[in-house]
């Protein structure tokens, strides 16, 4: 099932965009980030994995005002637990949207380091 989640960001606060829930994977397929602020801000764009590190995406970014980035080209497989969250350098005015496609989660994963 396909799913976009967006959130508006208008303070530093880290604000979560969504987490895969239990029982699924998702493909993050759809990042798109623009600033409608009237002055140039950061963005910083990650995927917290539950196993507790972090991938970032797009790490204190300048996007001008009333400008936007998009990545679209390829797919990251997210597993249960595993978050998008966003946070912006100053108080400002940004929207975030992240597509997913969610899908139930394989019964058995197998690891790629050898174990099974």
């Amino acid at each position: 099932m396909l799913y976009t989640k967006d959130a508006t960001i208008t303070t530093t606060d880290l604000t979560n965009i969504l987490t895969v829930p239990s029982g699924y994977i998702a493909h993050w397929s759809l990042l798109f980030v623009s600033n409608h602020g009237g002055s140039t801000n950061t963005a910083t764009v990650y995927w917290d994995k539950a196993s507790g590190t972090d991938l970032y995406i797009i790490d204190g970014r300048n996007i001008s005002s009333k400008d936007f980035i998009q990545f679209s080209d390829s797919i990251i497989v997210m597993q249960p637990g595993d978050s998008i969250k966003a946070q912006i350098g100053s108080d400002g005015n940004f929207g975030i949207a992240c597509t997913v496609d969610l899908l139930p989660a394989p019964a058995v994963f197998n690891a790629f380091n050898g174990g099974a």
